[in-house]
């Protein structure tokens, strides 16, 4: 009944095929009276998170995540599969993890309109982290934890809802040649901005990049690909959760360890990364015994290792794939100069090529 006397408020901005960001359909999808739009939160690359003042409904308000305004950017994060992950992670998996998420409220996906939204619950009592602010000791804690409550129940990856996730082959092939044809364009967008030895890890990597991708993984399972602070909501009052996790866009099959390289390379300096990453690798180990699953030192050092790489094939193609920003061309940057030198400090550009 609510839902039929929504309000209809004037679209915050001329796009009528982003229908997230209509208030009438917004209230009407969670049974509101009224959504008044509040404006765009949040520093997205791919997608862009609208907040909505709500009336006439638990939630005094929402946050509505819709595609980029860019139709190249949006066009990619169909084809690529991102905003689809996304919203089947809201639909059919948030409830098999028990990772630390805003509640989805409403899912809705339009590929023939290349549009999507979800209308989230809005974490107004947390802040989103930061890439360039050193992510404290207790912070790395925080996220290692929320990784292992995302792999722990998912470990093995044999739920139904999780087999569209997996790459097949081909798609493995495919991403072998978008990072070879990437590069080039990479190096060009962030000249001067690359430190110089990253620029030969980017270079030998991409010629590896095919048995990288094919490599055998130990004991598969889920993997959120982008495992980062800026994809991190840190609670700011008592009543916020201490760490929440965002942006689902590139949830995969996979080294399900490779969330905690990523973050180990990306959140911290290198050097800092060289003191705590065994002791955090540890604690991982320890909380994922929790869920039953067994996971000895050696292969978690070794794939741990080996997903070191991970975090370059994020900065090549969220490069390219991105629109670009002064903000953005330095936040890859500043990943590609970490993840190399991650790279380089555990060898795992000669693990890789041992296993030709």
């Amino acid at each position: 009944m609510l839902a039929r006397q929504a309000t209809r408020e004037a679209a915050p901005v001329s796009e009528p095929t982003t229908r997230g960001l209509d208030p009438a359909w917004v209230a009407e999808q969670i049974g509101a009276e009224r959504a008044t739009f509040d404006g765009f939160i949040g520093t997205g690359q791919i997608g862009r998170n609208a907040r909505f003042s709500i009336t006439g409904h638990e939630a005094t308000s929402v946050v509505v995540k819709v595609p980029a305004d860019d139709p190249g950017v949006r066009q990619i994060g169909f084809d690529q599969g991102l905003y689809p992950k996304e919203c089947l992670f809201y639909r059919e998996i948030v409830d098999l993890v028990e990772v630390r998420t805003p509640r989805p409220l409403a899912v809705d996906i339009d590929p023939a309109a290349v549009d999507f939204a979800l209308v989230l619950e809005d974490m107004a009592q947390s802040e989103a982290g930061d890439q360039f602010t050193e992510a404290t000791d207790d912070e790395l804690s925080l996220a290692v934890e929320q990784a292992a409550r995302l792999h722990g129940p998912s470990w093995g990856a044999g739920h139904a809802a999780l087999q569209d996730l997996r790459g097949g082959d081909e798609g493995r092939t495919a991403m072998a040649g978008i990072l070879e044809m990437f590069l080039p364009m990479c190096l060009d967008r962030l000249d001067g901005r690359l430190d110089d030895d990253t620029i030969p890890v980017l270079h030998r990597f991409v010629e590896l990049a095919s048995l990288w991708l094919h490599r055998e993984i130990a004991t598969e399972g889920l993997v959120h690909a982008d495992f980062r602070p800026d994809n991190f909501l840190f609670g700011r009052t008592d009543d916020a959760p201490p760490l929440a996790v965002v942006d689902w866009q590139t949830l995969t099959i996979g080294a399900s360890v490779s969330d905690v390289a990523y973050l180990l390379g990306a959140a911290i300096d290198p050097a800092r990364r060289r003191e705590v990453e065994q002791d955090q690798l540890a604690t991982y180990r320890n909380l994922l015994a929790g869920y039953g699953v067994e996971y000895d030192a050696e292969t978690c050092w070794n794939e741990y290792a080996l997903a070191s790489l991970h975090g370059i094939v994020v900065g090549i193609t969220a490069t390219i794939m991105a629109t670009e920003t002064e903000r953005g061309n330095n936040l890859f940057a500043l990943m590609l100069n970490r993840h190399a030198r991650h790279a380089i400090d555990v060898d795992a550009l000669d693990r890789l090529a041992a296993l030709a």
